[in-house]
């Protein structure tokens, strides 16, 4: 059974170590032009928020593409600062557009009955709180 480790390592080594075969220039520009038309034609969107009346904290976030164009925006809560932030970019490069903060108070204000919540595109809506039955465990998902 070794030998054939051993036979099977060997190959892989030398397969791993075999020189990178060169692109030509046909291969570089189809390359290239794939490219060209996926950044032209890309699209997304995604959001996501966190408000957490646990640590008294609130974070949010959203972003939407439409070919080479982003655009999107930020928010936190901290319990020192509030801040807003939107953007985009585009051939022109990253800007912000409109960056808003305020101070809110001294820190957040720690609430070990208080729930998070938490949202987003991807992972869908649940929620979270102390597990105040178990040492081990700090959270428990307790489903929205």
């Amino acid at each position: 059974m070794f030998k054939y480790v051993l036979v099977a390592s060997l190959l892989v080594t030398i397969a791993l170590a075999a020189p990178a075969r060169e692109e030509s220039d046909a291969e570089r520009q189809e390359r290239e032009e794939l490219e060209r038309y996926q950044n032209e034609n890309a699209q997304y969107s995604f959001n996501s928020n966190v408000d957490d009346k646990i640590n008294d904290g609130q974070i949010s976030r959203t972003e939407e593409r439409d070919g080479g164009t982003v655009r999107g925006s930020y928010s936190y809560f901290d319990g020192f600062v509030q801040r807003h932030v939107e953007y985009i970019a585009d051939k022109d490069g990253y800007r912000v557009l409109k960056d808003e903060m305020k101070d809110v108070g001294n820190g957040p204000q720690f609430n070990p009955e208080g729930q998070a919540d938490v949202e987003g595109s991807l992972i869908g809506k649940y929620s979270i709180k102390l597990d105040k039955d178990d040492d081990e465990k700090h959270y428990k998902d307790i489903h929205a």
